[in-house]
């Protein structure tokens, strides 16, 4: 059977078990093992097995779960009604001000979080009933939480960054510095959005009171006290990395520990919350865990097929140039992630991807970072749109998911002009990283 006709097959094999309701990670397994065995002996699945294995075995992984576990711990602290407290009573006075206060919390918070699924379930329970109950356009109430979250991806410590940093080969640290102006340039092209909006749709934004507009100044400064938990952690956990005193997963250690602090400070640590805490840490690591697992066979199998030479050949033989290469991977990035999640589209794709790329002389962290302002894509195009189920999970009944899949669709292209600036100016992200630690 030849290769290309193996290509097709995988595809459609995985993606009928997944339409039949099977999970991702069990298709993309299901698939390998099939394969591995129509094409060789039983014994070569001990190779998928070694591949495996070699992978558990990447000390960078244990970030992830600690990670999970300090966003874990910091959405149920208290930190983020601080945080949005903090930040509310100076956007509060502006037309759109509570979408602004939301759009600048998020940021902070993914200075601290590094997960999507959090912060958009942290700011929906916080700052959506706020703006419904002063009479805010559902549409933006709705895409300001769901986009806002999404920053996530990019300001470190983001997780997709952990992940990438492990399947290519880069240093963590410099992810993390290369995510955040492209971060900063999306949420201001969020904040830019509501403003104008705004301006064009005053019915959509109410005004605030008189009385939330009239807070003293001496008041609102006392409130920014608040934003000491969140400076002082995002502090330790980055700044433990840039100076080299830790590890990306040590760094992660002094997070939790920083996230536990702030619970006790604000009187809300306690077992309960401990206890739901460590068993999201666990239910989403253990998710990933079979993800890694099953993206790693699906890879070995389909390398040893001749797969990873047939797709590199076939890029080459296309002829688009290296930039009308790099254009085309985004194209089926944004394809993909419209039906799986960014875990297995990083598995699935950037081994295959990242060796053409490095050869026609592109930065492997300018790329990692193509790659997660992509994924940010993906996590508001609909049908999958993680981000819109999230937001749904906190809303009122009466709101549907395609009010949530509208009302993000303003920020999904300003993502799409984030990227394509990104990709056309490779300093926007390597500008920090190079100014900071390359030498």
């Amino acid at each position: 059977m030849s290769i290309e006709l193996i290509s097709i097959l995988i595809v459609v094999a995985m993606l009928v078990l997944m339409a039949l309701g099977l999970p991702l990670a069990w298709s993309i397994g299901a698939v390998a093992v099939a394969l591995t065995l129509y094409l060789f002996e039983p014994g070569v699945l001990m190779m998928l097995v070694a591949r495996v294995f070699d992978m558990s075995l990447n000390y960078t992984l244990m970030a992830v779960p600690l990670f999970v576990l300090m966003a874990g711990i910091l959405q149920r602290s208290g930190v983020a009604e601080d945080l949005f407290d903090a930040v509310h009573v100076w956007a509060g006075g502006l037309r759109g001000g509570l979408a602004i206060g939301t759009i600048i919390a998020n940021a902070i918070m993914a200075s601290m979080v590094g997960i999507i699924g959090a912060e958009i379930v942290t700011f929906g329970l916080i700052a959506l009933p706020q703006m419904l109950a002063r009479k805010y356009d559902d549409k933006l109430a709705l895409g300001s939480i769901a986009a806002g979250g999404g920053l996530a991806t990019l300001i470190p410590p983001s997780v997709v960054f952990i992940v990438y940093a492990m399947v290519a080969g880069c240093s963590v640290g410099e992810l993390f510095l290369a995510g955040v102006l492209p971060g900063l340039i999306l949420a201001a092209l969020f904040i830019g959005y509501v403003v104008w909006h705004c301006w064009r749709n005053p019915e959509a934004a109410p005004i605030a009171s008189v009385e939330e507009r009239s807070i003293p100044w001496r008041k609102k400064l006392a409130m920014q006290k608040s934003l000491a938990a969140p400076v002082c952690l995002a502090t330790g956990v980055l700044g433990s990395m840039y100076l080299g005193i830790a590890t990306p997963s040590e760094a992660a250690g002094v997070g939790v520990l920083g996230a536990m602090g702030a619970a006790l400070l604000n009187r809300r640590f306690n077992w309960p919350m401990l206890r739901d805490s460590l068993y999201e840490m666990v239910k989403i690591s253990a998710m990933l865990s079979w993800l890694f697992f099953a993206a790693q066979t699906i890879i070995g199998a389909y390398t040893l097929a001749g797969g990873t030479t047939f797709v590199q050949n076939s890029l080459k033989a296309m002829d688009l140039g290296p930039w009308g290469t790099i254009v085309f991977m985004q194209v089926i990035w944004i394809f993909l992630g419209c039906f799986i999640d960014w875990i297995g589209i990083l598995f699935l794709t950037v081994p295959l991807f990242l060796p053409i790329v490095l050869g026609m002389g592109f930065d492997n962290v300018w790329y990692g970072v193509v790659f997660c302002m992509n994924m940010h894509i993906g996590y508001l195009s609909p049908p999958f749109a993680p981000s819109a189920f999230y937001m749904k999970s906190v809303s009122p009944p009466h709101v549907t998911m395609a009010q949530i899949y509208i009302a993000t669709l303003p920020y999904l292209w300003l993502t799409l002009v984030a990227t394509i600036a990104v990709t056309a100016w490779p300093g926007l992200s390597l500008w920090l990283p190079q100014l900071l630690l390359r030498h």
